[in-house]
């Protein structure tokens, strides 16, 4: 379980604005995003979401009349390289886990790539057996 990172899932509605007021209510109440992806439909707009207190962001995004919902995903910070990502994707590819999405950022000379897969635990224990460097969950949280 060290190794689950909690992230947001919101649904916004697709107008001017609705990102802006996710974000002011985070930072309002003194929650950092460390890593942030948005997607849209024509209706709505799902934000997901790393944050550095998952649950204190929950319980004011809720406040909020937002709908939030928490998934646990894989972090893996990799050397910003040709054919690292590969890698990664291949490991996983290699012990049948299914990739859901992905996303990344990066820290200066490194990346940071996000993983939802459908068997979190064997990702997990695939990637460490392979020598990646999955971060644990406090990595991001205060």
């Amino acid at each position: 379980m060290k190794y689950f990172v909690q992230q947001l899932t919101v649904f916004l509605e697709n107008k001017p604005g609705e990102l802006a007021s996710f974000t002011k209510i985070l930072s309002d109440k003194n929650v950092n995003i460390k890593s942030v992806i948005l997607v849209d439909s024509t209706e709505f707009g799902l934000v997901r979401a790393i944050v550095d207190n998952p649950q204190k962001a929950k319980a004011v995004l809720e406040s909020a009349g937002l709908s939030v919902r928490f998934a646990n995903v894989i972090a893996v910070k990799i050397k910003d390289e040709v054919g690292t990502f590969n890698r990664i994707v291949s490991t996983l590819s290699q012990n049948n886990v299914n990739i859901l999405y992905t996303y990344s950022f990066y820290e200066s000379d490194s990346g940071i790539f996000i993983f939802s897969v459908d068997e979190l635990q064997k990702g997990i224990d695939a990637l460490l057996k392979a020598g990646e460097n999955v971060l644990e969950a406090e990595y991001f949280y205060e």
